[in-house]
């Protein structure tokens, strides 16, 4: 899923569109620029849209995404990407997932669902015997 924003398609927000594009490529966030069919609004898809200045931007102009409010701008991302989660666990819990992490800290991806798929079928055959 990809951030989207549009402009209304005047000439100050081409201006405005022309240095968005340049301030997203000076940031290296690749956006994708397109207009409607009638050319009356212009569109910005990326998966990070950077927008400089406050007073460019404008609630109307999220299509997709949410917008975080930055020092300088504005970081549009997408909505299934930034999000954080506080969990409270309790130690045992905590205990566990530590000794999961060092089991399988040196391992690749391969091998560890290798790993769980084998013990998956020796606990199957261990059920269905009988």
């Amino acid at each position: 899923m990809k951030a989207r924003i549009k402009l209304k398609n005047t000439t100050q927000n081409q201006e405005i569109a022309r240095k968005l594009k340049e301030a997203n490529k000076k940031n290296e966030y690749p956006v994708d620029i397109s207009f409607s069919k009638d050319l009356t609004e212009i569109f910005f898809e990326g998966e990070c849209i950077w927008i400089p200045k406050k007073e460019w931007f404008d609630e109307s102009m999220l299509l997709e995404g949410y917008a975080n409010e930055k020092e300088s701008g504005y970081e549009i991302k997408p909505r299934d990407k930034g999000k954080t989660v506080n969990l409270h666990l309790d130690a045992e819990l905590v205990a566990e997932l530590n000794e999961i992490k060092n089991h399988v800290i040196s391992k690749t991806q391969h091998d560890i669902l290798l790993e769980l798929f084998k013990k998956g079928l020796d606990q199957y055959n261990k059920e269905n015997k009988s």
